[in-house]
This record gives structure tokens, C-alpha cells and sequence, in this order.
């Protein structure tokens, strides 16, 4: 097994410093690839959303459970899981602004 290359307080994907005063330092988590090893930025952490494949910050990503609660029905209609703010239907905007 080869020897994973340290890049210290860098980003492993993006290579940016998320050293502390960075502004990346706050939200960064331990990681590696196989290849590298350091951080992870809250950038690079971001997923991609459901319905138009755009990417959602982290922790910004809205599921089935953030619009219908404890009724959540494991997928949205259109069988999507994680949506952007954006890609909310009228009808679950509507449910989440009522609860």
C-alpha cells in the first residue's frame, strides 16, 4: 500500500486553505482520497440536486423529511431525495411555510 501524500490544511479536492483565518476553517472535515490526505472544504462537501443537477451547499439541501415531517413519504412524487430550494414545487413550499 502506498504512502498517502499529506496537503496539510488543503482542500483534498480543491486544493484551497482551509487553515484557521482561511473563512474555510469553521465548516472543513478530516478526509482523504486514497491519493491525498488532509481536508475537505464545505464547497467541495456540497451535493447535487435531485431535479436539475445543480449542486447544493452543504447542509442547504432540502429531503422529504425537511418538507413533510414525520409523514415523509421516503421520496418526493417525482421519486427525488435531495432538492435545492429552487426545485420546490409550489405544493411543498406551500407545506413548508405552513408548519
Amino acid at each position: 500500500m502506498s504512502e498517502l501524500q499529506d496537503v496539510g490544511n488543503h482542500c483534498i479536492d480543491c486544493g484551497c486553505d482551509t487553515s484557521f483565518g482561511s473563512g474555510n476553517f469553521v465548516n472543513r472535515i478530516p478526509a482523504d482520497d486514497g491519493e491525498k490526505e488532509g481536508y475537505l472544504c464545505a464547497g467541495c462537501m456540497g451535493t447535487e440536486c435531485d431535479r436539475c443537477d445543480k449542486t447544493i451547499a452543504m447542509d442547504e439541501d432540502k429531503t422529504p423529511y425537511d418538507v413533510y415531517g414525520d409523514n415523509e413519504p421516503g421520496l418526493f412524487s417525482d421519486g427525488a431525495y435531495r432538492v435545492c430550494d429552487d426545485c420546490l414545487t409550489p405544493a411543498e413550499i406551500k407545506i413548508v411555510r405552513e408548519t
